[in-house]
């Protein structure tokens, strides 16, 4: 299994470089004075153009031929030994460096992004956690529920639920319970930074992962062991329970541990609604004030967290069928 896993690391290790590329492409296609003037929103236009040149972004983006050697300016002075360099030569093996050091620089406010993230990432994980936990132990109890009831009244009834819950947006979620459970039942404060936002958050997800669970369980129950089971003398709930839920852990494994990496990165709606100093609050205000140097690390870490999800997925076939084996 170890050289599976070292295997799968270097297999991800192209994957996370294509989208550092990818999106350091996007961000350099857009005119250096206007990222400059991002970052000193009133500055002139000679600080301008001097932040441009001391960040290397006067140069050709991606080529700069040997006859472009006149054109290279620093500080008013020609370089020809930067005729061979290029922003892509001279920032983006850079950026990977720092990415793979985790070195993420700092934001427009001068605050280094890392210590950002370990301070807002608690906060996100004190809300996605409890609210993951929640959706996941529901789902399967209410599918399980459902597939005991199956082609019944309820389970049709159920399923039309769902599917409406499925249909309806997050921010009309935010609104409901916001004004339903807070103002008018008054069960909760209608400023509370954790109830209602975990309430949001499991009512936003129940409904599709409820119809994924059933689907699952369903196809189980069709299956020529259960029948044989049946045969025997075994009882529904003891087929749901000994034999349909646990060969049904592989699907449900992949649901469960590739939504971990949201755990960490949070939820920009939810936490920006409720006023939550967490990773999607992060996010959320960097796209607002253009703030695209913690917009790429939010990137970068997100498919990061999205790779280590596809490596845990994997190993935790074992655990649920010893039957997997990782070559």
């Amino acid at each position: 299994m170890l050289t599976y896993i070292i295997r799968r690391i270097i297999y991800t290790l192209p994957i996370w470089i294509g989208v550092y590329g990818i999106t350091f492409a996007l961000f350099h296609m857009r005119d250096p004075i206007a990222i400059a003037r991002v970052h000193m929103p009133q500055a002139p236009d000679a600080a301008l153009k001097a932040w441009v040149r001391n960040n290397n972004l006067h140069l050709p983006r991606f080529v700069n031929l040997p006859a472009d050697a006149d054109t290279v300016l620093v500080d008013g002075k020609k370089h020809p030994e930067l005729a061979s360099k290029s922003i892509f030569y001279s920032q983006f093996f850079l950026g990977i460096r720092e990415i793979i050091t985790f070195d993420f620089g700092v934001d427009k406010n001068r605050q280094p992004i890392g210590e950002s993230i370990a301070e807002r990432a608690p906060y996100s994980l004190s809300v996605m956690l409890p609210a993951f936990l929640i959706t996941v132990t529901l789902s399967v109890v209410m599918s399980l529920f459902l597939a005991y009831f199956r082609e019944t009244g309820l389970d049709v009834g159920a399923v039309l639920i769902t599917v409406a819950m499925m249909s309806i947006p997050v921010p009309v979620y935010l609104l409901l319970c916001n004004w339903g459970f807070g103002k008018y039942l008054k069960l909760v404060p209608v400023y509370n930074h954790v109830l209602l936002p975990i309430l949001v958050s499991v009512l936003a997800g129940l409904g599709g992962q409820v119809r994924f669970y059933r689907t699952v369980f369903l196809e189980q129950i069709e299956q020529d062991y259960i029948r044989t089971a049946r045969a025997k003398g075994v009882s529904e709930s003891g087929i749901l329970f000994k034999h349909v839920l646990p060969n049904s852990l592989i699907p449900i494994l992949t649901s469960v541990v590739m939504s971990l990496p949201f755990l960490i990165t949070g939820s920009l709606i939810l936490e920006h609604f409720f006023g939550i100093p967490g990773m999607g609050d992060m996010m959320y205000t960097a796209i607002y004030s253009q703030d695209f140097q913690v917009i790429k690390v939010m990137v970068y870490l997100g498919a990061f967290l999205y790779m280590i999800g596809a490596l845990l997925t994997d190993i935790s076939y074992i655990l649920a069928d010893p039957r997997v084996v990782l070559e």
